[in-house]
């Protein structure tokens, strides 16, 4: 990785006050900023909430400063404080609070050059000094990264079908998602969770031709592989995926794909929440949770249809204990 700029403002709006602090200088290129960057972006990567798209058709500031500063019309500097200047104003017109420092990354990468837009926030905690006192701390918070956005400008610049602009929103982001969305111009393209859904068919067509238990295995298996694939922030490939499971299956996945459905993607953005009732059932009400893998139905848990009842075999050791003392 090459890091080519680096610079974080400030900006907090609380109580109706925006409190704005804007950098005059970027941020020197050190070890520190790289770990800082590349802990930004394996927390990115990590995320189950990404968002794939590109920019709107009536794009607004966002799209116009970045396009001038890549133009040279600006400086890196300068096109990070204009944006800041508009984020405070787009967090008041909302009446939206928000509390945190802003980073602006530029880097340069083998597959092409990318911008990284991204909330930091602090934590609190105690250090010991060297003279073995305490003292408080504040260190950056990268499990509570808040919204975050990588435009891959080597795909914007080539005029890639709108899948350049990833999102994604951090803990705490519910109020602000609208704001945040609307002033970095973005419109998703790719509907994840169609694609995984339509993956997962061809798996669940696949696995029925294999023995019974086998077949249940496979489609487990083949659903954490993909989610292992988002947590890297990579997409996922049937061939590769093929190759992985063979020794799980008694046929080639890919072949089967190649003569049943050869329309399919041969690769696509996994999306995490629809894969996961491929790998446990879970629910509950008021009073009752529920979860189990789904492996074990028909087994160890029986489902009663007519009687839309559950039937467990085999209670898991502590809670069997804590109904025996009650």
């Amino acid at each position: 990785m090459s890091l080519n700029h680096l610079i974080v403002h400030q900006l907090t709006r609380l109580d109706a006050k925006t409190d704005l602090h804007l950098q005059d200088e970027a941020l020197t290129v050190d070890d520190a900023a790289l770990t800082l960057v590349a802990e930004v972006k394996s927390s990115f990567a990590g995320r189950a909430s990404k968002r794939y798209g590109g920019f709107s058709e009536q794009a607004g500031h966002f799209k116009a400063l970045t396009g001038q500063w890549l133009r040279d019309g600006i400086t890196f500097k300068t096109w990070s404080q204009q944006l800041m200047e508009r984020l405070a104003l787009a967090l008041e017109n909302e009446g939206v609070e928000s509390d945190g420092y802003w980073l602006f990354a530029d880097e340069q990468l083998e597959s092409g050059r990318q911008v990284w837009f991204f909330q930091l926030r602090h934590k609190h905690g105690l250090s010991v000094t060297h003279d073995l006192n305490l003292s408080d701390s504040r260190l950056i918070d990268y499990g509570r990264l808040g919204f975050g956005a990588c435009l891959n400008v080597t795909e914007w610049e080539q005029e890639a079908p709108g899948q350049y602009l990833t999102v994604s929103f951090g803990f705490g982001d519910k109020a602000l998602q609208d704001a945040l969305l609307n002033f970095v111009d973005f419109v998703a393209t790719v509907d994840t969770s169609a694609d995984t859904e339509a993956f997962m068919a061809v798996v669940d067509a696949f696995s029925v031709q294999l023995p019974a238990d086998k077949g249940q295995n496979y489609r487990k298996k083949a659903a954490e592989f993909c989610i292992e694939q988002d947590k890297m922030g990579e997409p996922v490939s049937y061939r590769v995926l093929s190759e992985e499971l063979q020794a799980d299956a008694d046929a080639s996945f890919s072949q089967f794909i190649e003569q049943e459905q050869p329309s399919l993607k041969e690769s696509f953005i996994p999306d995490r929440k629809s894969l996961k009732k491929y790998i446990r059932y879970s629910g509950r009400s008021k009073d009752v949770s529920i979860s189990f893998s789904n492996i074990n139905l028909g087994k160890d848990v029986q489902f009663d249809a007519d009687n839309e009842r559950l039937i467990i075999h085999e209670i898991p050791a502590s809670l069997l204990k804590q109904l025996k003392g009650e």
